[in-house]
């Protein structure tokens, strides 16, 4: 798949990164995470992560790596080779301000490794978007990329005093590297990941092409098994195994992601969009959204509009955690 069709399924990368937790590891000890209904994603901002993620073999990363981790899986976080003393992160949780936990493996003090963590939560439909064929671990040094740098000083100064919008500015500054991490993936010979293997099938590639090319058009299994030169009934085995979902229904989220951003960012009638982006009729459209999204587009377009007006909301309470 060429780099250009990458470059557009990126565009489709429809999550939110939830910043939530500063770990402090000091060396010698070894931080248990408990699994997660979400993809969590490691930001090394100082030190050296050694990540061992249940099934798969231990990870070296070193200051400026980004890694993901799939769903559900056990993953043990250590700043040496060789940690002798187990601690469970959710007994070594403080709530800082604006509702950014602090764990705390080194004693109060500043860890041998430092690392931001966040979580990236499947959608109302329960989808990760691009991230749905993520089977294993994958880690990308970035340290090299200047854009990168940049956010992680950010990181560490925000992280230093935090204050009000603290986990939105670092949530977002996560989301931002997660698209270099992604084409760094991709790029590297010989990579076997399940989510490598899904978008490097060429013939593949061209009935994603179509689709992101032009979102409204009258796109068919047939049409699409035409595009990519395969019989209809190969062409729809092999894009369910390599991407988790059926061709029509990889269309349908295609154009409602398309939906999602002009609700966003533009005033465009809602009808005028439903109309633009392949939908026959506005309640068709409505009822869809609902689906992918838990809400109505009109719903959806105020809660973007007053999220962006309103004022950080106070931290939130968490049960036996304590707040400094």
């Amino acid at each position: 798949m060429t780099a250009a069709i990458l470059n557009r399924l990126l565009v489709t990368l429809d999550v939110a990164v939830e910043a939530f937790a500063v770990c402090e590891v000091k060396r010698g000890v070894r931080l248990l995470g408990k699994p997660e209904n979400a993809v969590s994603v490691h930001y090394v901002l100082s030190g050296e992560l050694h990540i061992t993620v249940e099934g798969a073999a231990t990870l070296v990363c070193r200051a400026g790596s980004i890694v993901l981790v799939p769903p559900n899986r056990v993953q043990y976080l250590a700043a040496d080779a060789d940690p002798k003393d187990d601690v469970v992160a959710a007994d070594h949780c403080t709530l800082v301000r604006d509702g950014l936990l602090l764990v705390d493996a080194a004693d109060g003090k500043t860890g041998d490794l430092r690392v931001v963590c966040g979580m990236i939560m499947a959608n109302v439909a329960g989808s990760f978007g691009l991230l749905d064929s993520l089977k294993f671990p994958i880690v990308a040094d970035l340290s090299d990329l200047p854009f990168v740098r940049g956010a992680y000083a950010i990181m560490l100064d925000e992280i230093a005093e935090p204050g009000l919008g603290t986990r939105a500015l670092v949530g977002a500054l996560m989301k931002a590297c997660l698209v270099p991490l992604i084409r760094r993936h991709f790029a590297q010979p010989g990579q076997q990941s399940e989510l490598l293997k899904a978008f490097r099938n060429p013939r593949l590639g061209k009935a994603v092409s179509s689709v992101l090319d032009a979102p409204a058009a009258t796109h068919s299994v047939a049409s699409l098994a035409c595009a990519a030169g395969m019989s209809r009934s190969t062409f729809a085995k092999e894009f369910v195994a390599a991407f988790q979902m059926t061709p029509m229904e990889f269309v349908a989220k295609t154009r409602l992601h398309h939906a999602a951003e002009l609700l966003r960012s533009t005033s465009v009638p809602i009808k005028v969009i439903a109309s633009s982006i392949g939908f026959s009729s506005r309640s068709h459209f409505s009822r869809s959204f609902r689906e992918a999204y838990g809400t109505d587009p009109t719903n959806f377009r105020a809660s973007m509009t007053n999220s962006a007006l309103e004022k950080p909301s106070p931290a939130p309470e968490y049960p036996g955690v304590e707040t400094m």
